[in-house]
């Protein structure tokens, strides 16, 4: 009788877990690409991995020189998309946003602000700059109901890392957090 309280209530606790979080995780049959998403109180919000390669040739299309454009395709880049169908505005903040490598501390996305500062210092050419700004999810952003946008992001971890990102936004005023668990920066290979 023990044994059956004791397991109801562990498969209790695993399922309330799972249920609360509500993270989807996806792999594409054809790429072998995966992504993690969740919706729940009229948001949602996906991560779709992106190949280096795919990165690579996205900037070097854009304006940037082949040294330049890897230094972004081995930052562990993915497509991030999000919506607002709720009845309220929502708020989003990047640098707030956290990175916790498997074997690591948490720590900060690498923000577009900062990109740039390294675009300056290598002198990239102004035009190879602005889409870049237009590439990247902006840092901070309002929602209203209806809202949606994508952009890349990126974790600045190598190619193959396993990480959770913690996500937090306000709905309505109200302090919201999420976390991702498992994901996995894409490896570096061609399709």
């Amino acid at each position: 009788m023990a044994n059956h309280v004791i397991g109801a209530a562990l498969g209790v606790v695993l399922l309330s877990t799972a249920a609360q979080a509500g993270v989807e995780h996806a792999r594409d049959p054809e790429t072998g690409l995966e992504s993690w998403s969740w919706r729940g109180d009229g948001v949602s919000f996906s991560f779709n991995q992106r190949l280096p390669d795919q990165s690579r040739a996205y900037f070097q299309g854009r304006g940037f020189r082949p040294g330049e454009a890897e230094r972004v395709a081995l930052a562990c880049v993915f497509q991030a998309v999000v919506h607002n169908d709720a009845d309220a505005p929502i708020e989003l903040d990047l640098s707030g946003w956290r990175v916790i490598p498997a074997r690591g501390s948490p720590r900060p996305l690498r923000l577009e602000a900062d990109w740039q500062q390294e675009w300056r210092r290598l002198q990239v050419a102004q035009p190879a700059r602005v889409a870049f700004r237009w590439s990247l999810f902006p840092t901070r952003q309002r929602f209203q109901p209806g809202d949606w946008n994508m952009g890349m992001v990126t974790f600045n971890l190598a190619p193959g890392a396993s990480f959770d990102l913690e996500v937090d936004w306000r709905q309505a005023n109200i302090a919201r957090h999420l976390r991702f668990a498992g994901m996995r920066c894409a490896p570096d290979r061609q399709l």
